[in-house]
């Protein structure tokens, strides 16, 4: 490839990020303006938010009512792996699982065959076209908590914690835009995503609390499939103490997931006859 052939296409590329970026400000836009309509419910979302989120950190401390320590965990250090679940969870929640619940409205009412006909890339459009604005605080607490957890703990990160942190809680993401990618598929070849929700709701519960604290064989099972990688690792990172071979593994490992989730959603696709198939 000569030299103006690689400037060409470094060019498209950015003009195509730009492009995406810009539909993505769309669809979100969209959402909003619709969602916020009804303020009442966003102020009611909010606050149960907060509810779950204070209840779940009294909820743990019923654990050390009669030990300091848990499987090798302090209350505080618990706490930053419960306000991590709250952020994972927060994330599905807003960028996942909206997306998920429409697949089958677009496949009986024809909406697919139609996003299929767009010059745009199809996977782009299923995956992100819904945000959930209810649930896009659930983050920010989740975090708050961690940092509550820290602060309980005694622990100030460390700015290699931090980055650290930030690289292994992108891993996590991965893994739950991989899982979508997989339970998108089954819908498109199911005709109904009713109930696959679920199943990534019950992927990130298992990560309410540190795998550790779960017996063999399932913490096993937990590190392999692997959901360790949602909380435990993240919180491990922020505390300090996560293994450094996992810094190289866990990106490996969440592209890997994406790119096996994309597979299987361009195969479930090629089985795809249409609405009135």
């Amino acid at each position: 490839m000569t030299e103006n052939e690689i400037s060409v296409t470094a060019g498209s590329d950015r003009r195509d990020l730009r492009r995406y970026v810009g539909l993505l400000g769309i669809f979100w836009r969209s959402t909003f303006s619709a969602e916020l309509e009804y303020r009442a419910n966003f102020a009611a979302n909010t606050a149960l938010s907060v509810f779950w989120t204070v209840w779940a950190a009294l909820g743990v401390r019923v654990f050390f009512r009669f030990s300091d320590s848990i499987a090798g965990w302090d209350y505080g250090e618990l706490l930053v792996v419960v306000g991590l679940f709250f952020t994972v969870n927060g994330l599905r929640q807003a960028l996942f699982a909206p997306n998920l619940n429409r697949m089958t409205d677009y496949i009986r009412n024809g909406t697919l065959d139609f996003l299929l006909t767009k010059p745009v890339n199809t996977q782009f459009m299923v995956s992100f076209r819904q945000l959930g604005v209810y649930n896009l605080l659930d983050p920010v607490l989740g975090i708050s908590l961690s940092a509550i957890g820290l602060a309980s703990a005694n622990r100030i990160p460390t700015p290699g914690s931090l980055v650290a942190f930030v690289l292994m809680l992108a891993v996590a993401a991965l893994m739950l835009y991989a899982l979508t990618l997989v339970l998108m598929a089954a819908a498109v070849r199911l005709v109904n995503s009713e109930g696959l929700g679920n199943v990534a709701f019950v992927a990130v519960e298992l990560s309410r609390f540190p795998v550790q604290l779960y017996r063999n064989p399932v913490q096993t099972v937990l590190t392999i499939v692997p959901v360790a990688f949602l909380t435990t690792f993240p919180a491990e990172a922020l505390l300090g103490r996560l293994d450094g071979r996992l810094l190289l593994v866990g990106p490996v490992i969440g592209a890997l997931a994406v790119a096996l989730g994309s597979v299987a959603f361009r195969r479930s696709l090629r089985s795809y006859s249409g609405a009135s198939g």
